[in-house]
């Protein structure tokens, strides 16, 4: 801010003035040399880089002294030198030592503050001649007017800390073509299509193709050097070169700081999703490929339930099974009994806890009733059915940014920590990626998605519940690590939970629908025959209700993983008959949807027709593991149990996002909650 008042000594255009009259916007400056008087607008004066008032407006800024610090020796020797005599020209006598500025007793009568500014001005440039340092009479009035705007960091010779910009002297057009061409690593997909990654390309590319552009234009084309200075100036954290599923997480990263929020109870923030599991299975119908995985994680207790794996192609209801499994407990599903028999007659000895052990596992495995999910865009999370189940729990669903996986850090992070925790003690690991893949790892698939199954929820139950989480520690705690099975029992303490947990009832109707007709010899499903004693008064009998889609045909519910046993809604009565397909017997185990599929695909590949029988054989040679006999199966699965498939208890990594930049081992455990407490790694 500048400013001038009548009667004012003030220096400007090389000589001293003095104000002594003003007529509105038009000063009258007075010559202190020449006695000459000068008009000139009042604007004009204070625009003029050559103005200087005898009195300061304000006091100097404080905010750059730092800068005088970070000086060489010989800078702030002449910093000094030039701060004492242009404190003596102000103030009539030298700052002491110390450089505290506190008055001298001594007033140097030719630097008295009563005199006119140009005064004493010029008897300091005489001085300074004498002594054999000259200084030009501008120059010191430069230096004075920087001192009282900046105080001692206005006299900094910034000539030689100058800050240069990250592009330098290159044209600004030839910096916006290499912007466009590194922007063009990920482009946009044709249509509506999603954004799609280029092959990764080097920097000589782009200077290539920026110089053929750049000449086309006209532009001026820096050296080789310059180009390479100026790309990894406008590189920083993107990546543009690496490598393309790096360059493509980095991308979809927003520009802006990461959120943050506390859960400080089970089911207050909630993600669920979805991915391939880097290990080969054998699947239904005899292929080797990788299965996909579904699950929930529940922020606050870091509690990873109800996971589905199936052979690919996740649908609808597996989303909505996720939450039934979520609020069930397992002894309490139906066909959940007969599907541990039948992993323990195929499964080799030991692989699988006793039933004692795994009950009391599942009875101290937390039940969780969400909240509020956290979702992506999938086909499966946005269908109706899978809405509509989350509307009747009262589950409110947050959708995810699309391709924005750090909207859901925490199930990101722990699926890649199943992935180095669980499949890769499996026959058939295949590794994160193509670099990291053996040679065949199908020729060494011998688990089928059901085992692999199975496998997993015992170790999520028995190894991820248990294990101490690092940096995952409660404030009445604060130096131990604690197991989600522990952080949920302190979290529930102190902030109850409502005691809701789905019955056998409730958990049916959460299963697919359909409506079929109550035969004289039963239900045809799938081209099964099921039946049961409960049918008896409703065979032939219509159920009654006419309006789409029932059209007076019976209700029936499900499980796509265990249809040994589907259910049939007695609207009347308001209870569900349970009716066992005729051939439950003599099959191994529980069988899904998918392996159903596949055995009458194959039975009727062989003579066009799929009789009961033919099927049956056909499901329990899927249910056994496919081509190989069970003896050699079972040799297999001897050979690889002898090698355990859960690793040693230890700390584990919390679950977050992890940076394609850095590998799961360095990279530091950041999770959002109200009991975290950040460590250092070593």
């Amino acid at each position: 801010m500048k400013s001038v008042r009548l009667f004012d000594f003030i220096q400007f255009d090389g000589d001293a003035w003095q104000v002594v009259r003003q007529e509105g916007p038009t000063l009258f400056l007075k010559s202190l040399t020449t006695h000459r008087i000068r008009k000139i607008p009042a604007a004009t004066l204070m625009e003029s880089d050559s103005y200087l008032p005898d009195s300061p407006d304000r006091l100097p800024a404080l905010d750059q002294e730092a800068d005088i610090g970070r000086r060489s020796a010989q800078e702030q020797k002449k910093i000094a030198f030039i701060h004492r005599h242009i404190f003596e020209v102000l103030y009539g006598y030298s700052p002491d030592v110390e450089g505290n500025e506190s008055p001298s007793p001594e007033l140097r009568p030719e630097y008295d503050p009563s005199l006119p500014l140009y005064r004493r001005i010029d008897a300091k440039v005489r001085e300074l001649k004498a002594a054999g340092t000259p200084m030009s009479e501008s120059k010191l009035r430069r230096g004075i007017s920087a001192y009282r705007k900046e105080g001692r960091p206005g006299l900094v010779d910034h000539r030689r800390s100058r800050l240069s910009t990250p592009t330098g002297r290159v044209h600004p057009d030839v910096v916006a073509l290499v912007e466009i061409e590194m922007a063009e690593q990920k482009r946009r997909g044709r249509g509506k299509g999603p954004s799609l990654t280029r092959s990764t390309g080097t920097r000589s590319r782009v200077i290539t193709l920026v110089t053929i552009e750049a000449a086309k234009q006209g532009l001026p084309i820096p050296s080789i050097s310059t180009f390479y200075r100026l790309i990894g100036a406008m590189e920083r954290h993107r990546r543009p070169f690496g490598d393309a599923k790096g360059r493509s997480s980095l991308a979809s990263r927003p520009d802006r700081t990461f959120g943050h929020q506390d859960p400080v109870r089970p089911g207050e923030l909630v993600e669920m999703d979805t991915t391939p599991l880097d290990v080969m299975a054998i699947h239904p119908d005899g292929s080797v490929a990788k299965p996909e995985l579904a699950a929930v994680f529940d922020v606050a207790s870091a509690t990873l339930s109800s996971p589905i794996v199936q052979p690919s192609g996740l649908k609808a209801v597996d989303a909505v099974m996720l939450l039934a499994r979520m609020l069930t407990p397992a002894t309490m599903q139906p066909g959940w009994d007969d599907s541990l028999s039948l992993s323990r007659s195929i499964l080799p000895e030991g692989m699988l806890m006793d039933d004692a052990q795994l009950r009391k596992q599942i009875a101290a495995h937390p039940l969780i009733l969400p909240e509020n999910v956290t979702i992506d865009r999938g086909k499966i999370f946005v269908s109706r059915t899978f809405l509509d189940a989350a509307e009747r729990l009262g589950i409110s669903i947050v959708k995810a940014s699309p391709r924005t996986g750090s909207d859901k850090p925490h199930i990101e992070r722990a699926f890649g920590a199943i992935n180095t925790g669980f499949t890769q003690f499996l026959a058939g690991y295949t590794g994160r990626n193509v670099v990291q893949r053996g040679d065949l790892p199908e020729d060494e698939a011998i688990w089928t998605v059901a085992q692999i199954q199975d496998l997993l929820e015992q170790w999520l139950i028995s190894g991820w519940q248990n294990r101490p989480v690092r940096g995952f520690r409660h404030p009445a705690m604060p130096r131990k690590d604690l197991t989600p099975n522990e952080m949920y029992s302190a979290l529930v303490s102190v902030a109850p939970q409502v005691g809701i947990v789905l019955s056998r009832d409730d958990y049916i109707g959460l299963l697919p629908l359909d409506w079929r007709t109550i035969n004289s010899y039963g239900i045809n499903f799938h081209g099964l025959v099921y039946d049961s004693r409960e049918l008896h008064s409703y065979r032939g009998a219509k159920s009654g209700l006419k309006t789409e889609p029932a059209k007076n045909r019976w209700e029936v519910r499900y499980d796509p993983y265990r249809l040994s046993s589907i259910f049939v809604r007695d609207h009347h009565k308001g209870v569900w008959m349970e009716a066992k397909w005729t051939m439950a017997r003599q099959v191994l185990g529980p069988f899904s949807l998918d392996v159903l599929t596949v055995a009458r695909k194959a039975v009727a590949k062989r003579d066009g027709r799929t009789p009961g029988q033919a099927v049956l054989a056909e499901i329990n040679r899927i249910q056994s593991g496919g081509a190989r006999t069970v003896q050699e199966r079972k040799a297999a699965m001897r050979s690889a149990a002898s090698q355990p498939f859960v690793p040693p208890a230890e700390t584990q990594q919390v679950p977050t996002e992890e940076d394609p930049a850095s590998t799961p081992e360095k990279r530091p455990s950041t999770r959002p909650t109200l009991h975290r407490i950040d460590e250092e790694e070593d």
